[in-house]
């Protein structure tokens, strides 16, 4: 039987070079590009300005459109849908397509679990069961059923994409490429802990948006509540930030979520402002997302306040960003909660 193989995260490029073994035209390659991601072809039947001998061949060589082999959805009330996916190496990772009327998101995973251990997030408590192809990566976006209404794309759900950074690189050309997803640089964010080996190169070309988690201004707790501080202090993320600064029209903003009674003082508030000064970002602020294997509390909404209010005085551009998922375990922290049960 002749292994099955994704043309699903190929680029333009590599799909040229296949045609060409195949005796055929490059400029096929571009063809059959827009064909998966901007038409969404779901089988090679479907394209029909191509002969069919190369259709077929592709066949023959075991080449089909996707290997996505499980999809499940798990709706919520407030307008988020919960996927899961598998593939076959026997990965199980999530999505989360999120309708706020006009802004239409979803968040893909680039890992399955993950090794970073923030104390906080339930992704990192199940381990981590490898990497994503750019393949499986890239058929997150096209197999919900509401891919073709998203106009935001946040890589934000299970996995740390630096720790996948070959991967993460080449779906995005996919994502941003005229023969791919063509969306802008400006509607694509990748949030990340901050490997400092891997921000230089990201920052050098500058592919989309860059969050990086914060959750702490002082290096002993954040080392407490990440342990990628001990390898890749946020001194160190900052002044590789200032050294690259992102250029319009993409932004920066730092992840920081809220934990009752951790890093909600004044004391903090006044640290983040020191820490991040010179730089030009925005603090996105997550009350903590329940779940059963961290034992934190969410900040009431007067300790909220006198938070922002420290912030507010010390000159910090924030959000409190809502997550939405919450009742199917698929909030900011939570995505792999109940991948296990539904296997």
């Amino acid at each position: 039987m002749i292994e099955k193989k994704p043309l699903t995260g190929l680029t333009s490029k590599e799909l040229s070079a296949l045609a060409t073994v195949l005796g055929a035209p490059g400029e096929y390659g571009y063809v059959i590009a827009k064909w998966i991601y901007r038409k969404r072809a779901k089988s090679l039947s479907e394209i029909n300005d191509l002969p069919k001998r190369i259709l077929k061949e592709l066949e023959q060589e075991g080449y089909e459109i996707s290997n996505a082999i499980g999809i499940d959805s798990f709706p919520g009330t407030d307008g988020s849908t919960r996927y899961l996916l598998t593939n076959p190496n026997g990965q199980y990772y999530e999505s989360v397509f999120m309708d706020n009327g006009k802004r239409k998101t979803l968040c893909v995973s680039s890992q399955s679990g993950c090794r970073m251990g923030c104390r906080f997030c339930m992704t990192g408590s199940i381990g981590f069961m490898g990497n994503l192809d750019t393949s499986s990566i890239v058929d997150q976006v096209l197999v919900v059923p509401e891919s073709k209404s998203i106009n935001r794309l946040v890589i934000m759900g299970m996995g740390e994409p630096f720790d996948n950074y070959d991967a993460i690189e080449k779906a995005l050309e996919i994502f941003t490429a005229n023969w791919g997803l063509a969306l802008g640089k400006a509607n694509i964010t990748l949030s990340t802990v901050g490997i400092a080996n891997k921000l230089e190169p990201f920052l050098s070309k500058q592919p989309c948006n860059l969050a990086i988690s914060l959750h702490s201004p002082f290096p002993e707790e954040r080392a407490m509540l990440m342990p990628v501080e001990n390898s890749s202090p946020i001194e160190r993320v900052i002044d590789i930030l200032k050294r690259y600064p992102l250029k319009k029209p993409v932004r920066l903003s730092f992840e920081y979520v809220a934990l009752s009674g951790i890093n909600t003082s004044e004391e903090h508030a006044k640290a983040i402002a020191a820490l991040l000064k010179g730089l030009k970002y925005h603090l996105n602020i997550i009350p903590w997302n329940e779940h059963p294997a961290a034992q934190f509390n969410k900040p009431e909404k007067e300790e909220l306040y006198r938070f922002t209010s420290w912030l507010n005085q010390n000159g910090v551009l924030w959000t409190i960003r809502h997550s939405k998922g919450n009742e199917t375990g698929a909030a900011c922290g939570q995505m792999a909660g109940k991948w296990q049960s539904t296997s």
